[in-house]
């Protein structure tokens, strides 16, 4: 495979890296994490996860971390994260990652903007 060949993955694979990224961001301390649905409701991507950090340093290394251990995989994102805002996303296509501090996590709600998801268990 060329460097810069994208790996084309069944529905199936992503759900299982989807679930897996959750457990990692839940075994990194990341609080009230949450996976949604968005296939049915939206044509961009297909899962959010959500998390909570309890500092900047703590949102820094789950990002990181998550990075690291999606790339040992096979998994790469489409840009470079700020690992320094309030709120970390990391873009992978089908899923975004969404890493917040409790008070930014809080104000945008994104939970409510997309309600209509369905919750993923994981």
């Amino acid at each position: 495979m060329k460097a810069n060949e994208k790996i084309i993955l069944t529905e199936q694979e992503v759900l299982n890296h989807v679930q897996e990224a959750a457990r990692f961001l839940q075994e990194k301390k990341g609080e009230n994490t949450l996976v949604l649905d968005l296939k049915a409701i939206n044509s961009y991507f297909n899962y959010f996860i959500i998390t909570t950090g309890n500092s900047h340093i703590h949102l820094r290394a789950m990002g990181r971390e998550l990075e690291k251990h999606l790339l040992e995989r096979g998994l790469s994102g489409n840009f470079k994260p700020d690992f320094e805002s309030n709120w970390i996303v990391l873009d992978y296509l089908d899923v975004i990652v969404h890493i917040f501090t409790e008070e930014t996590r809080g104000f945008y709600q994104l939970e409510k903007l997309w309600a209509d998801a369905s919750v993923v268990p994981f």
